[in-house]
């Protein structure tokens, strides 16, 4: 892939690697009863080269501080990131813990990690709740984004009204300059998450999960006849970050769905990574 036209995968789950498993059989337990996810685990160097094949030339991997401890590790996902230029980490905290949560922030974006990955139903909080806006006001100063998680979400006791993208405009209206992230589009509530990102010049979208049907499917609803080319085109070719949710989704069928949809080449180029070299401020791929 040209370094001019770079493909990144922004929304990973390395909740199956070996390596951020760091070898622990409860901690796997564990991740299958959170995500109810029955793939194999298996170690870095395979999802490496499922991205190659897939023509993806960097993914960001996400952890997520939930109540059964952070999954992965922190710990382990630095490791990653420093060991393979390939991966670049989302650290998972709970930002509802004060100055600990601003601490472990400072802490883990000095160790390389470049955003936050956030699930607040999963979490035990509003986005729009006062009390974390401490932690929100450190992480525009950092200048790194936050990966909200928005819309369908498969997890028990997670509840569905709590996961709309609307939940994230205080948070975006209270701090303009903080880059936040809307997963999977806000699925099913599509044009609520576009608006938001129309509006509001700190807002992008993420295309990552499957959830009517085969990738194609899904992306041809989502991007032809629910938004429609035209209308990406026009207001959201900036805005949205190619994702695929690997390991619910393999990261070929997202690429070929994405490329399936009828799109001038500057617009493609810009969802499947010139937008997030952007974000990310990573220069040169």
């Amino acid at each position: 892939m040209s370094r001019l036209t770079p493909k990144i995968d922004f929304h990973v789950h390395p909740v199956i690697i070996e390596e951020a498993l760091s070898g622990d059989r409860r901690l796997e337990e564990t991740v299958r009863e959170v995500y109810h996810i029955g793939t194999a685990v298996q170690p870095l160097d395979a999802l490496a080269k499922m991205l190659r094949v897939a023509g993806i030339d960097k993914a960001v991997l996400l952890s997520i501080d939930t109540p059964r401890g952070c999954l992965p590790p922190n710990d382990s996902l630095a490791a990653i990131i420093r060991e393979n230029r390939m991966f670049i980490g989302f650290a998972g905290i709970n930002p509802t813990k004060g100055d600990e949560s601003i601490d472990e922030l400072e802490n883990l974006i000095s160790q390389g990690f470049r955003g936050v990955k956030l699930y607040p139903p999963l979490q035990g909080f509003r986005p729009g709740d006062k009390r974390l806006y401490g932690f929100y006001e450190r992480v525009q100063q950092l200048n790194v984004p936050i990966l909200f998680h928005t819309g369908v979400s498969w997890i028990k006791n997670v509840k569905l009204g709590e996961c709309h993208p609307l939940e994230v405009e205080k948070v975006v209206t209270s701090f303009p300059a903080l880059k936040v992230v809307l997963a999977h589009m806000g699925f099913p509530w599509v044009w609520e998450a576009a608006m938001m990102a129309v509006k509001y010049e700190n807002v992008y979208l993420d295309l990552s999960g499957v959830f009517m049907g085969t990738p194609k499917e899904h992306i041809s609803y989502v991007l032809t006849k629910l938004l429609t080319p035209g209308f990406v085109s026009r207001f959201l070719a900036d805005k949205i970050l190619f994702g695929s949710d690997w390991p619910r989704i393999e990261p070929f069928k997202m690429v070929e769905a994405v490329k399936s949809i009828p799109m001038e080449k500057h617009v493609f180029d810009k969802i499947m990574g010139l937008n997030a070299v952007k974000l990310l401020g990573l220069g040169e791929v």
